[in-house]
Formats: C-alpha cells, structure tokens, sequence
C-alpha cells in the first residue's frame, strides 16, 4: 500500500468511526496524545511500541488528508533531497561533469548561497526561488557547500577568492559547532603549537624500526 492510498483510508476510518475530520487543532491534540503514549510505551516495557508507532502513523496520516496535503509527494521529495545531501550527487544519483548540466541540478535541488544572493539577483530584475532551512538542513547544506568551495578552489589556478570562500564557510561552520572566529583561530594556533604547521614541505610514508626498537620489541616478546 503506498502513502497516498493509506492517507485516504485513514481519512475514511476515521469518519466512519465519528473522529472529528474537519479540526485540525483536534487533528493535531489527537497525534501528541499518541505521541504521548508511544513514549510511555518505550519508557516501560516497549511490547507496544509496534503498535503505538502504527497508530501515530494513521493519525499522521488523516492529519495529512484534513490539511489537505499529499503526504507520498511531499515525503517522496525530502528523501529524494536527503538522499542526494547525503551522496554529495544530484536527485538522479549521477555525477555532473557539465557546468551546464551542473546548474540545471542546482536549480532542481537548490543550494546554499551567500546571504545577499537573493538582493543581488533583485536588483539585476530577477526574483529569486528561496527558502529558509532549518538547523539540520543548514548544517547539512553547509558541508555540501565546503566540498563545493574546496573542489572549485582545487580547479582554479590557485584563486585567492575562492580560499576566501573556503574560509567563509569554514567560519560558518565553525558558528554552528558554537566557536567564534577568535575561538577557532586559537584552536589553530594551539595546534601548530604543538605538531606545527605545513610550511616545512614535509612528505611522510612511514616509520623505520631502528635496532634499539627491535631489541625492545624482542624482549617484550618474551616477557
């Protein structure tokens, strides 16, 4: 049974068992009232937990079809971008090598862009398809947007602006895990402290065992 169908047969269950279909405020009271009692169930024995999330979903369900909304669609849509977040590719699932092709996948799944952004197309006679995401999405996205940066920094030819938006977002990121810019730059420096930085050019492949680690390795074999 798909979503789509399930909606519509909750929606008639309900009916024909005088559930009030038509307020949602009760719609609403009904779902945390299940909500409620499948985290009772979980606190204590948690035999019920089947039951009680199959119940949520029913409610969920008939909720979806009070407000009219088509829960299949819109449910099929967040995975189909949660699925490509977490990939790193487009909703298809395939690579883009073609800019051009790049741009029409951006446009179909979106992406984070600069705060401005929006002001700036306004201005040029445009009006921007936005959205404000949550903390998850945001947080999600900022990921997608540094290995955009980085791999646009690594196709220029040493482009100092595009370490500039590596950095940006690099502080973004920084603001979410709850470090400000300062905070972040001690962090580094503390570090360079002590193992140092990468100025020295150094290349390391392994560690040589000398003979006075053989010897030690030896002894400890026969203890």
């Amino acid at each position: 049974m798909d979503i789509r169908s399930a909606q519509k047969i909750a929606w008639d269950a309900g009916r024909s068992k005088d559930i009030n279909t038509s307020d949602i405020s009760v719609g609403f009271g009904l779902l945390g009232g299940e909500l409620a009692k499948a985290l009772d169930a979980w606190s204590n024995d948690r035999t019920e937990m089947g039951e009680q999330l199959a119940a949520i979903a029913i409610f969920l369900l008939r909720l979806a079809e009070m407000v009219g909304t088509d829960l299949q669609e819109v449910v099929e849509a967040k995975l189909d971008v949660g699925r490509s977040r977490v990939s790193g590719l487009p909703s298809n699932g395939v690579p883009v090598a073609d800019p051009a092709v790049a741009e029409t996948a951006a446009m179909n799944q979106g992406k984070l862009v600069r705060d401005k952004i929006p002001q700036i197309i306004r201005s040029k006679g445009q009006e921007p398809v936005i959205y404000i995401a949550d903390i998850e999405e945001y947080c999600i996205r900022l990921r997608d947007k540094l290995r955009e940066e980085v791999e646009e920094y690594l196709a220029s030819d040493n482009d100092r602006e595009e370490l500039a938006d590596i950095l940006e977002v690099l502080y973004a990121l920084a603001r979410q895990a709850g470090t400000d810019q300062q905070q972040l730059e001690k962090l580094r420096a503390a570090k360079a402290e002590r193992r140092g930085g990468f100025a020295d050019r150094i290349i390391w492949f392994h560690n040589q065992h000398t003979a006075a680690t053989q010897d030690r390795g030896m002894a400890a074999a026969k203890l």
